[in-house]
């Protein structure tokens, strides 16, 4: 009996013992960081007694989601994962200040003093300036008019004024730096009482929040193993940004995948190994439902066309960008030597970048540019031109084979030959193959688009107007090697009614996209080549129907 009673108080002591564990200081071991929000990762090693064991850890976020709270470990149970927080405590009032606060108090009462016998001086120093001023011999009203008496008044007025007027210069100096000492001993009696009374605020000694995970685990033995808990928060995030590189030596265009991340979970990430994950855990993940589809009469209805010249002119997307001066060749080894250390994973829904070097990251929102994965990928270099809108050449690159990267849509600046050519964004939504990279505008090729006036014709027919229109296109290669380019134009397109139509009479080679009405052209020029292209149309309509958009 006595054993069985001495092995149930050791037990209960081991208890005890496991359950009134100190607060550790937990290592974020790792972050997976998504589009929106961050997933920390936290392991430390435990020593379990039998029964029931609590640890407590710190260096939590602030802005941790509870209900993504989760912990594991070999060997036990885990019992209850929490999270609390704790404040601390404030300083016992103390009277260790008491002296100092007497100082300070004796002192500002000297300064009183010190304040009151300045401005006892400068009632004197007034007074004796009203009287002066006053003095009937200075005010020029003597009882006899003698000009040797009004000239020594002055004088001894002049004398008078400047040795007043440098002894209130002298006291106001002497009040001001009073006065200076008084604030700073007013200042320093407010900061004593606070430290008297334990509600000091430089050294954080006021209650503050202390963010703690709280594991509770069961164990049959006593063991060393280890305990792991992760949970999600907020305030962190990645941006995917894209180097486009292209050279005329080669044919191949390079593209760097890049990431910039940015954390403000209120805690320091401390050399600690990432993963970018491209999806996003704030977005709802629950699939729309269809509700039912009705139709109806409605009374009244009222059709309005917009002829809208915005509406009809063709729109250009202009971007301004600001040149970025930083040199490319710089860190091209630097990002050959980092894509080695990034292992890709393609999941059902997500693409996870995971990278094996070790980042430190503060908690200041300050951008940190990492690269996740790079790769040279054909490209075929190419002249375009659009007449109608812009005289000037273009120089693009067709790129094939991008979207086997796994990208998302992002910002992506744009390299030729070294230099900084702009930004375009990187749509990896599209369905297209082939992306097409602006290069830069080429002045060397000169094109000009005129209407042929001897070819345009109108003519009456019953009721119906036939106009006949010509447009001439003329392109001149004067560099000193052969060119490709594509020529882009267009016909109108009839919408909305049967009585307007269109056709074509001459193209000249060309393309005709019948959906959109684009003309293309693909020409080969060589040496001060040049080349001239015509095509023309013919619009039939009513007489009595003017037609708009021509």
């Amino acid at each position: 009996m006595k054993r069985i009673i001495l092995y149930f108080v050791l037990f209960s002591a081991s208890v005890v013992q496991a359950q009134s564990s100190k607060a550790v200081i937990a290592k974020l071991q790792k972050a997976t960081v998504y589009l929106q929000g961050a997933h920390l990762y936290y392991n430390e090693p435990i020593n379990l007694v039998a029964g029931n064991n609590e640890f407590v850890f710190e260096n939590i976020s602030p802005f941790i989601s509870e209900a993504s709270l989760q912990a594991s470990s070999k060997g036990a149970v885990v019992m209850e994962v929490k999270h609390l927080l704790r404040y601390k405590e404030k300083l016992v009032v103390t009277k260790q200040y008491d002296k100092e606060i007497q100082f300070v108090l004796d002192s500002l009462e000297d300064l009183e003093f010190s304040l009151k016998d300045v401005g006892n001086k400068e009632n004197v120093l007034a007074t004796e300036k009203h009287m002066l001023l006053n003095n009937r011999i200075i005010k020029g009203e003597p009882l006899r008019d003698s000009l040797a008496l009004l000239r020594d008044g002055m004088q001894f007025l002049q004398e008078k004024l400047n040795f007043i007027y440098e002894e209130e210069l002298k006291l106001a100096r002497a009040k001001n730096k009073i006065t200076k000492q008084k604030n700073k001993l007013e200042v320093r009696y407010s900061n004593l009482l606070l430290l008297q009374s334990g509600q000091d605020n430089s050294n954080n000694n006021t209650a503050q929040p202390i963010h703690e995970v709280v594991v509770t685990l069961f164990s049959e033995t006593a063991m060393n193993t280890q305990v792991s808990f992760n949970y999600f928060v907020q305030y962190a995030n990645w941006v995917p940004q894209y180097d486009l590189q292209a050279t005329s030596a080669t044919s191949n265009f390079q593209l760097k995948y890049l990431a910039t991340i940015t954390q403000n979970t209120g805690i320091n990430w401390a050399n600690v190994p990432l993963t970018l994950s491209t999806s996003n855990p704030g977005e709802s993940n629950t699939k729309p439902e269809l509700n039912p589809w009705y139709l109806s009469f409605i009374a009244y209805r009222k059709q309005m066309e917009d002829l809208s010249m915005n509406a009809r002119m063709p729109m250009q997307a202009q971007t301004a960008s600001k040149a970025n001066n930083e040199s490319t060749d710089d860190v091209e080894g630097a990002y050959k030597s980092l894509v080695q250390y990034v292992n890709v994973t393609e999941g059902m829904i997500r693409t996870e970048y995971e990278i094996k070097l070790n980042y430190t990251i503060a908690s200041d929102g300050k951008a940190h540019k990492v690269l996740i994965n790079q790769r040279d990928i054909p490209m075929l270099l190419q002249f375009a031109a659009v007449p109608k809108i812009c005289n000037d050449a273009f120089l693009l690159a067709r790129v094939t084979g991008w979207e086997d990267m796994n990208i998302i849509p992002g910002n992506a600046r744009i390299y030729f030959d070294g230099a900084f050519v702009g930004e375009m964004y990187l749509n990896a939504s599209t369905t297209s193959d082939t992306l097409s990279v602006n290069l830069g505008r080429d002045k060397t090729i000169v094109i000009t688009r005129k209407k042929i006036k001897d070819n345009y014709k109108e003519k009456i027919i019953d009721d119906e107007k036939i106009e006949t229109r010509s447009i001439e296109l003329v392109v001149r290669n004067t560099k000193n090697i052969p060119i490709e380019i594509i020529l882009e134009d267009q016909v109108p397109l009839v919408q909305g009614t049967n009585d307007i139509k269109v056709k074509v009479l001459k193209m000249d080679g060309a393309t005709l996209e019948e959906a959109t009405g684009k003309l293309t052209w693909n020409v080969k020029l060589g040496v001060k080549d040049s080349k001239k292209i015509t095509f023309t149309y013919e619009i039939r309509h009513p007489k009595s129907k003017p037609i708009a958009g021509l």
